[in-house]
């Protein structure tokens, strides 16, 4: 979920910290993505509805592969731009997420049910959307992903704990420019640069500048951190009655989640005073101190310590796993290797080679004076591989 509705908060309060760019603007630069992330995204992409079925891409022993054909495609796109991707995965959840994964999964099996009425009923369109929401990763395509990407000869990282926590951290320690990740606590992580919007081609790239951003909000980072709290993020349930904007000025007023839990209780007794129904209802698991925590001090791996290495990509075993394990389809890999060497006549294995010997020193940018290069379009990761009907 990350932090609910703080995309159109900061469009509506702090508009100046955003830039809409293309592709290519950040050519000769590092990028940390968040895998789990990107791959929740290709496998709901790469679903269909057929006639009376719902269609997905799998191997021939039917695991699912759409999530590869997504960051294979992603991270040919990202280096055919003069991108270097270090791709960060998912480690193992802090308990304090518990709740909020109990819930997901919930979901998820209301909706397995949904989608089983819809197919009985005809109604496709629901039935593709119900299954889309059913939508997990197994261990078993994390290890494929990462045996994929590393056979491409990327960086592959695997955080202690959250992905966009780790690529926050080496964003900061500058070995990354930005962290590319749909979810907006990688800003409450205080990565100095988020962008997102690769996902879909009906949205620009956006990059958001966390210094502009809490310069516009006029917040400390401990202060935006309760206020990511207030308007709900995954550790902890929210106080009822309170959104985006009413967070935002109480955090303004009463400078932290402690202050404006006095104020909650001052204006509830003032109300049940008056035989009135509590204006906010605060949780009874209201775990805003160890949400703070997990924010500010996160569990990663310092960025100073960790080395990022790209190789030659291992072109033979890449096509032995892609196209004799998982159904890809030869021509598709072919072309999409093609990508690269059109870029140097010396071919793939040299382009890359070269490509990966270079050092970027980061530079994080002043947001006014920063300006996008170039109109040229991005192009659409394509699918590939078998189907699987559902």
């Amino acid at each position: 979920m990350g932090i609910h509705q703080l995309m159109q908060f900061l469009k509506e309060k702090a508009p100046n910290c955003f830039r809409t760019l293309m592709l290519d603007y950040f050519a000769g630069r590092t990028i940390g993505c968040d895998a789990s992330m990107a791959m929740y995204q290709f496998l709901i992409q790469t679903q269909s509805a057929g006639l009376t079925q719902i269609i997905e891409l799998t191997d021939k022993e039917g695991n699912r592969t759409g999530h590869l054909v997504g960051l294979f495609n992603r991270t040919l796109q990202f280096l055919e731009n003069g991108i270097k991707p270090v791709w960060v995965f998912d480690g193992k959840p802090p308990l304090l997420k518990s709740g909020e994964l109990a819930r997901r999964k919930k979901l998820k099996e209301e909706a397995k049910v949904k989608t089983e009425l819809a197919l009985e009923q005809g109604d496709m369109q629901q039935a593709l959307l119900q299954n889309q929401r059913t939508t997990t990763i197994s261990s078993i395509m994390k290890e494929d992903a990462i045996k994929m990407l590393q056979l491409m000869g990327c960086p592959v990282i695997i955080a202690p704990c959250e992905a966009e926590a780790q690529c926050a951290e080496l964003c900061r320690a500058g070995k990354i420019y930005a962290t590319a990740t749909e979810d907006m606590d990688a800003l409450t992580f205080r990565t100095p640069v988020l962008l997102r919007g690769f996902n879909t081609k009906k949205e620009p790239i956006y990059e958001i500048i966390y210094d502009d951003m809490i310069k516009e909000l006029e917040l400390t980072y401990e202060q935006f951190v309760d206020l990511c709290i207030l308007c709900g993020c995954d550790y902890t349930e929210k106080i009822e009655g309170i959104g985006p904007g009413t967070a935002y000025k109480l955090i303004k007023e009463y400078k932290s989640i402690e202050g404006i839990l006095e104020h909650v209780q001052k204006v509830n007794a003032e109300r049940e005073k008056n035989n009135q129904n509590p204006k906010y209802t605060v949780p009874s698991k209201f775990l805003y101190q160890d949400s703070r925590e997990l924010f500010i001090t996160p569990l990663v791996q310092k960025g100073d310590e960790l080395q990022l290495t790209w190789n030659k990509p291992d072109v033979d075993n890449l096509k032995k796993f892609l196209i004799e394990e998982k159904g890809f389809a030869e021509s598709r890999i072919d072309n999409g290797l093609k990508r690269i060497a059109k870029k140097d006549p010396a071919g793939f294995q040299s382009r890359l080679e070269n490509f990966f010997g270079k050092t970027t020193k980061i530079i994080h940018p002043n947001n006014s004076k920063a300006k996008a290069k170039s109109n040229k379009k991005t192009e659409q990761p394509q699918k590939s591989g078998g189907k699987k009907k559902i």
